[in-house]
């Protein structure tokens, strides 16, 4: 088989992560007992552990530490014996960042932060030790990962738990000296330490072009675009991730053109929560939401270290795959169909350069709500496909950005910015001279309040609306037209006037200060709408975002009725069929923090209109996977179905002419 040619469906991340203390490590493993239980619940690649996050090896190894208490002599080994045999595909993990075993042995080998610590004991967890690249460490795990290469045919390298945190140690001081790098300086210290990781990247490359091997490869925790084969975007949602991390990077993963998977978990919290285990509905949302938005699917788990695969999880993960296997026909080689994107600089380094990401996922959470369809780019490729791209509330234009908008708005695109977006610090302007607003300053008064004029309310009550996080005082020059104004309060929110906490802080007056203004095909918000929108989920944003669209794109791709808002639609398209991809779910909120999907949502009497973009006669409609024709009627521009009920997830096929 060629890897090449050939990507995981349904994959499984086994964590192997065993305190020294353990002492009957594999006593009850048997190969071909785990394996079948893989097979019976329809996985077809794993990545199994070669070296785990105490720094333990499972395999004879002649550099590395086995653990202490291991009763087989070769766990890896015999899983990828056994897993080969039945046409399952391994990819051995090794962590690389964490090593606790060796930290204890080799304090030289660990990363020394800014105040001199090696052990962050006010933090603990995981990563309050953290080993350096930059040491022997780094020749060390090359030849651990050298060694299984040599040994075991895998299909697949996974190296884990990379950070670019500072090292402040003596290896790496120096060099920065001598590279002209000021240590003090945390920004320049961080690049640093991705220059280290990043020759480290490339000479685990060189191994596997030097030994002819032609597999997997994949570093987390490290910038997706820099990944060499394929993306895992690890996101457990009830394990620290949230509901709101998924929706816009998988958008973005899609836009780098590799083959990924998203990795959830079994857990019901995080990562080693081995009575924890999420309910069907909980998981199938996530193995749903991937192959929808172009991904396939990974659920992750922790073996118990005796070595049995717990029954009841992969009872659990073999119902969810074997829904999966049923649509499968219609997902791969499957590509969305986009209209929009939300650029975000930042995230061409991202995972390895952390940064806040409130804006943008408010602006994915808003598109998605309003069912708009949707990529998330970090600026670097082609935009011109697109009809609509928004600059959510503080994107720093470059020079290849700025060309890029240029020729989006020459052509016609329409561009939605707000607070801080298209703006040039340094000289106080908008970068473009499109742009028909001055630049005033800080918002000074807080909150503020925002009245839309009559055209741009509907759905919206005739009073002032509070804005709660403050953006940017703008005057709107000859040219512009105002669709909203900014109302300021009575005195600032606990503002002090030596008597009294100003606690209450009705809206005093209209500014006459734009709150978002419209020059041609540019809309401009004067607050951080998006940002706005995360933190505090005021309906009302959205609806005037919306209010704002449906003027200047009156025909989106997709039209609905009868749909609620937390319904997720996506578009996709597969030879000749349009594929569209419903989800009725919602995360509730229960208790002090957990968010829990327990059930699928019914939708009755549901209808959808999909933009007949290539104008192809329709050769029929049908429900995936019970191949139910379904009546459709073509009104303008578009071609619209009803649906009479479904629960949690239906995916629906407009089969057309050729």
């Amino acid at each position: 088989m060629e890897l090449k040619k050939w990507f995981p469906k349904r994959a499984i991340h086994l964590d192997f992560h065993t305190m020294p203390g353990v002492y009957d490590v594999g006593i009850d493993f048997n190969g071909k007992e785990f394996v079948k239980t893989l097979k019976e619940a329809n996985v077809d690649y794993i990545t199994t552990f070669a070296k785990c996050n105490l720094g333990f090896a499972y395999y004879p190894t002649k550099i590395g530490i086995i653990h202490p208490g291991l009763k087989k002599r070769d766990l890896l080994g015999e899983i990828i014996e056994e897993c080969h045999k039945e046409g399952i595909m391994v990819s051995a993990y090794f962590n690389v960042g964490l090593d606790h075993e060796n930290s204890v042995r080799h304090r030289d080998w660990c990363k020394v932060n800014k105040e001199g610590q090696i052990a962050e004991m006010q933090y603990m967890g995981h990563f309050f030790r953290k080993m350096c690249l930059n040491t022997d460490f780094k020749d060390y795990i090359l030849g651990m990962i050298e060694e299984v290469i040599d040994n075991y045919p895998v299909d697949g390298i996974f190296l884990d738990c990379f950070t670019l945190s500072p090292c402040y140690g003596g290896e790496c001081v120096r060099e920065m000296k001598k590279l002209n790098i000021d240590p003090s300086d945390e920004i320049k210290a961080r690049d640093f330490c991705w220059m280290i990781t990043e020759k480290f990247m490339e000479e685990v490359k060189k191994i596997l072009k030097r030994k002819n091997k032609d597999i997997f490869l994949f570093f987390n925790g490290l910038p997706y675009r820099k990944q060499p084969t394929h993306l895992e975007l690890e996101v457990l949602p009830t394990g620290g991730w949230g509901y709101d991390f998924l929706p816009w990077i998988i958008r973005y993963a899609r836009t780098l053109k590799k083959p990924f998977f998203t990795m959830t978990g079994r857990f019901h919290k995080g990562w080693g929560d081995f009575g924890g285990l999420r309910t069907f509905h909980s998981l199938m949302f996530d193995l749903y939401y991937s192959v929808s938005n172009g991904g396939t699917c990974s659920i992750g788990d922790h073996m118990h270290p005796r070595g049995k695969l717990e029954k009841e999880v992969y009872d659990l993960i073999g119902k969810c795959y074997s829904e999966i296997k049923k649509i499968e026909e219609f997902t791969e080689n499957a590509e969305n169909i986009t209209e929009m994107v939300i650029i975000e600089p930042n995230l061409s380094m991202f995972y390895g350069y952390h940064f806040d990401y409130s804006s943008l996922a408010g602006a994915t959470r808003m598109l998605s709500e309003l069912k708009y369809q949707f990529d998330v780019s970090d600026g670097t490729d082609d935009i011109s496909k697109y009809k609509i791209v928004i600059l959510p509330d503080n994107i720093k234009v470059d020079k290849n950005l700025r060309e890029k908008l240029k020729k989006h708005l020459k052509k016609g695109g329409i561009l939605i910015s707000s607070d801080l977006s298209c703006f040039d610090l340094e000289k106080k302007k908008f970068i473009f001279d499109d742009y028909k607003i001055e630049f005033e300053g800080e918002e000074e008064n807080n909150p503020t309040y925002f009245v839309g004029e009559k055209e741009f309310s509907d759905g919206i009550p005739d009073m002032p609306l509070t804005i709660y996080d403050q953006g940017i005082s703008i005057k709107a020059k000859k040219g512009s037209k105002i669709i909203a104004y900014i109302y300021k309060p009575y005195f600032n929110y606990k503002s002090w006037d030596w008597e009294h906490e100003n606690l209450y802080t009705p809206p005093e007056k209209n500014t006459g200060r734009p709150a978002i203004v419209q020059f041609g095909n540019i809309i401009h918000f004067s607050f951080p709408v998006f940002k706005n929108y995360h933190n505090h989920a005021y309906i009302y944003y959205k609806k005037l975002l919306y209010n704002c669209l449906e003027k200047i794109y009156p025909e989106p791709l997709i039209k609905h009725k009868n749909i609620p808002s937390f319904v997720q639609i996506t578009l996709a398209s597969q030879k000749n069929k349009n594929i569209i991809h419903i989800l009725a779910y919602i995360p509730e909120l229960r208790g002090k923090s957990m968010q829990i999907i327990e059930e699928p949502l019914i939708l009755k009497d549901i209808e959808i209109g999909v933009k007949n973009i290539d104008k192809k006669k329709i050769k029929r409609i049908y429900l995936v996977p019970s191949n139910e024709e379904i009546e459709f009627k073509e009104e303008g521009n578009y071609i619209w179905f009803k649906i009479e009920s479904m629960a949690g997830y239906q995916m629906v096929v407009i089969e057309k002419m050729d």
